[in-house]
């Protein structure tokens, strides 16, 4: 047999154990793939089982936590809202202290300011009676003097009258002196005049006595004349002796005036003194009434300011007192939440396993055996003869 046959044999041979060999290398991965398949399948299975029971465990666990955490925050919002209850109600019982003790003190402030206005009027009143008490002892020693300088002016008015009196009474005396002096005067004139007529009618008795004729009658006319002559002596005597007379008295009424017009000035110059002591006592109590009007008027004014002062003051304690607190409604209690509504976990189903791939088994048979044959037939001519 030639070599070439030989080897084509063994070709063809070695095809078709390779075929063989392939088949049951397709054969065995089609067991291992099956068994792969089922394997999958159980372990998809038992993750299924292990989800659903993982996921039904959750599900409890979140009912659980979340019952449990909602009973907890309601008895939490329970407790802050009982404790802030009682911080609020303490916040109002401190604020409603703090308002008591402020109105305490603003009322104190209150009175301490009535009682410092009262004092400052008071202060202010006393002010005016001391006042009042000083020009009364002004008043007083004022109307002592102006008393001392009337009685003094009285006793010195008094004088001026008596020295008046005097005056008068020595005018009257010296003016009835001087008309005794001139009576007497016309007195003994008259009887000298008197005298002077009988002597002529007795030589006018005689010269009737006379015969009748020239010396008679030149008898009566020197009788007449010597009449004449003895009464115009006489007359001129009596007005010398009347001048003299007049004189004195004129002297004596010029005297007279004189003291008496030192009198009136004395007088006036008393009563010039009366009242200027009257206008300085008058002056003076002006003064004093316009110093206490204005003294009253400024303690008015004061008064108004320390009322006004005290205005201010207790409208600023009045500022500065708390408002009554007003007590807070409490918060509203706290509630239960809505329940949860609760969707259970969607059930865990084994995952899609696709079937194993399966090789032919076939295939790898019939390709060595194809194989073999066309070794076979590569090695054989066209007249079916081997080629050596």
């Amino acid at each position: 047999m030639p070599f070439g046959a030989i080897a084509a044999g063994i070709g063809a041979v070695a095809s078709i154990a390779g075929g063989i060999m392939g088949s049951q290398q397709a054969s065995d991965n089609n067991r291992r793939a099956k068994k792969a398949e089922k394997e999958q399948k159980k372990f998809n299975e038992k993750i299924a089982d292990k989800t659903n029971e993982y996921n039904d465990r959750l599900d409890e666990v979140d009912k659980a936590n979340y019952y449990a955490m909602r009973d907890f925050s309601y008895e939490t919002s329970l407790r802050n809202w009982e404790r802030g209850a009682e911080i609020q109600d303490f916040k109002y019982l401190n604020t409603l202290k703090q308002f008591e003790k402020s109105q305490t003190i603003g009322l104190q402030n209150l009175g301490l300011n009535a009682q410092a206005a009262e004092q400052a009027v008071a202060g202010e009143i006393g002010s005016l009676n001391d006042m009042f008490i000083q020009q009364g002892f002004q008043t007083e020693t004022m109307m002592s003097a102006l008393k001392q300088t009337l009685a003094t002016a009285l006793l010195q008015t008094e004088e001026q009258g008596v020295k008046l009196a005097g005056i008068l009474t020595s005018q009257k005396f010296g003016a009835a002196k001087i008309q005794d002096s001139i009576n007497q005067m016309s007195a003994e004139g008259s009887f000298q005049k008197e005298s002077a007529l009988v002597e002529s009618l007795i030589a006018e008795g005689k010269t009737d006595l006379m015969q009748a004729g020239t010396s008679k009658a030149k008898a009566k006319q020197s009788n007449l004349a010597a009449l004449h002559r003895g009464l115009m002596a006489l007359d001129i005597q009596l007005s010398g002796k009347s001048k003299q007379s007049a004189i004195a008295l004129a002297e004596l009424n010029s005297q007279s005036s004189l003291a008496k017009e030192g009198v009136q000035l004395n007088i006036e110059s008393i009563n010039n003194t009366i009242d200027a002591a009257l206008e300085e006592h008058d002056y003076n109590n002006r003064v004093m009434q316009a110093n206490m009007q204005s003294a009253i008027g400024q303690a008015q004014r004061n008064i108004q300011d320390i009322a006004l002062q005290k205005e201010v003051a207790d409208v600023n304690t009045r500022a500065s007192m708390m408002l009554m607190p007003e007590r807070l409604s409490y918060d509203p209690v706290p509630q239960l939440p809505p329940e949860r509504i609760f969707v259970e976990r969607m059930e865990a189903i084994p995952g899609y396993v696709p079937p194993a791939a399966q090789q032919n088994v076939w295939a790898p048979l019939i390709q060595g055996v194809g194989s073999a044959a066309g070794v076979l037939m590569g090695n054989v001519d066209a007249d079916g003869n081997w080629r050596g």
